[in-house]
């Protein structure tokens, strides 16, 4: 914020903060996660963290890397949140990103969001087949299935 700025306005603060985390380098992490966490606006804490473990899940290889970054943020906010189903949902994209076998159950339940992301990204005609099963849109079942069957006929 600049001295300029208003600091109830909650727009810029958002912007402020949003801006802090597309700058920041994963060692600026834990002073930005403190940051966050002090931000009186809880809805608005939320969601720029949220753009954060999207940011750090991108960069990360594995859902190892990322159970580990997102440890010490997971004992700060809970198990129970938004945060903490996105740190989780991430973790399952990047175990079927590696191979893992599929837990139906798991990509069952996951938000439109990641069965989206999983639609769209997954280079698995075993996941996409699951998912065109279990997803919870008729939309992303179809795509999915169509994903499938184009990667078992290119013999992935």
């Amino acid at each position: 914020m600049t001295p300029n700025d208003d600091p109830t306005d909650g727009h810029a603060r958002f912007d402020q903060l949003s801006a802090a985390v597309r700058e920041s380098r994963p060692g600026d992490d834990p002073a930005l996660i403190a940051t966050l966490l002090a931000e009186p606006d809880r809805l608005m804490a939320e969601s720029v963290l949220t753009s954060l473990v999207d940011s750090r899940a991108e960069l990360l290889g594995s859902a190892a890397s990322l159970a580990a970054w997102a440890e010490p943020l997971l004992d700060a906010v809970g198990a129970d949140g938004f945060v903490a189903r996105r740190v989780r949902e991430w973790g399952l994209f990047k175990a079927l990103q590696s191979g893992a076998s599929v837990d139906r159950e798991a990509l069952a339940a996951a938000s439109n969001w990641l069965q989206r992301k999983v639609v769209e990204e997954a280079d698995s005609a075993v996941v996409l087949t699951v998912l065109g099963e279990v997803a919870r849109t008729k939309r992303v079942r179809n795509l999915a299935k169509t994903r499938a069957g184009r990667l078992r006929s290119a013999g992935r």
